[in-house]
């Protein structure tokens, strides 16, 4: 991991790009104005990812991605998100009743954390179960889109997976625009001044990021709190507090992309315009001058703010639902099943420029 006391700025020649990892200079590009995350500005993204359509909240520059944001914010407030605690809960106790029944391990990114947010997005959604199943085998393939600067066959994946999901989902829209129930999308669909494909944009885009950031989280915390038990009981103690904690720590977002529009200052290095930044947000959480002891698990650290969920105008739409889900998991993962224990201590990570995650992480309890 590159330190961010070492150079906070940087020229990376393997990404062709800028490389930010301190945590002052990260909050700067993020709540600033001059960058764009729209990749049609930036030289890194190829010609595949230029022509995609530009319909993802993610990859929009004000002022379409403020009017959109404005629309969207009041369905994520943290009031809005806390009203769903009862159903997330009962949805964690599902997925652990019986973990080890059919045998002495389990995979805890496919058989613990993957379940909770796609039931819950499915249930929010009302999508049945033969919307969970095609949710469940397309959300993989969907994230590829979000990797720096994606191969062609993560584009091509990701498109297919789109598509399939738009099959699916554009129906539902026509039908639930027509008679409306007790729904996000139909709640979505209610809001005046959201087009069809805006919903639908947003709808895959709940999918995809919010499934992914939020799996990753509850794995990666997992695998952290095996690696030091003894701030198990701190978990239990403040389980709010504790995930702050493990997503500074083990964050589930690599790295965003930005591009600069006009030239830039950053950490005293010169950003051209149309030069790309790679935000390193596990560096500038780990920055010692932001946080005491930065490379130490403290689940009872005060919270000091973090970019785990990015910041600025594109902080997380999702974060406080991957905030519940994980708060609702991971403490009543370990109090049921307290002889929990890892099979391997060095678990495979997945190869990945945007997110930190693990391939599995296979558990005894």
């Amino acid at each position: 991991m590159t330190s961010a006391t070492d150079a906070p700025v940087h020229w990376d020649a393997a990404t062709n790009a800028y490389r930010v990892t301190g945590f002052e200079e990260v909050t700067g590009v993020l709540r600033g104005s001059g960058w764009s995350s729209d990749p049609r500005n930036g030289e890194w993204a190829n010609e595949a990812l230029r022509e995609l359509p530009q319909g993802s909240l993610l990859l929009m520059d004000p002022p379409e991605h403020t009017r959109l944001r404005r629309l969207l914010a009041p369905a994520f407030t943290p009031r809005a998100i806390e009203a769903l605690r009862p159903r997330v809960a009962a949805v964690v106790d599902a997925v652990l009743d019986d973990l080890f029944a059919d045998g002495p391990e389990v995979d805890v990114f496919t058989e613990v954390a993957a379940p909770v947010p796609l039931a819950v997005i499915c249930e929010l959604f009302d999508v049945g179960t033969e919307g969970a199943e095609l949710f469940a085998a397309q959300t993989s393939n969907l994230v590829r889109l979000l990797e720096f600067n994606p191969t062609r066959d993560d584009l091509m994946r990701s498109a297919t997976a789109s598509t399939e999901v738009m099959l699916f989902l554009t129906p539902l829209l026509v039908e639930r625009s027509d008679r409306p129930g007790n729904d996000l999308i139909s709640e979505l669909l209610g809001l005046e001044g959201l087009t069809l494909d805006e919903v639908l944009a947003t709808c895959i885009l709940l999918l995809a990021a919010g499934h992914e950031t939020t799996t990753n989280l509850i794995t990666t915390g997992t695998h952290e709190l095996l690696r030091h038990p003894e701030q198990v009981p701190h978990l239990l103690a403040d389980p709010a507090r504790a995930v702050e904690e493990l997503i500074r720590f083990t964050g589930p977002v690599k790295a965003l992309v930005r591009t600069a529009v006009a030239e830039q200052r950053v950490g005293g290095a010169r950003i051209g315009a149309g030069q790309t930044v790679v935000l390193d947000l596990h560096a500038a959480n780990r920055d010692p001058r932001r946080f005491d002891h930065p490379d130490r698990l403290d689940l009872t650290r005060v919270p000091a703010g973090h970019l785990g969920f990015g910041g600025g105008i594109h902080f997380c739409l999702g974060a406080a639902l991957a905030r519940l889900e994980a708060t609702e998991m991971l403490p009543r993962l370990f109090s049921r099943y307290p002889g929990l224990r890892p099979v391997d201590e060095a678990p495979r990570w997945r190869p990945s420029t945007a997110f930190h995650a693990l391939e599995e992480l296979a558990v005894t309890g």
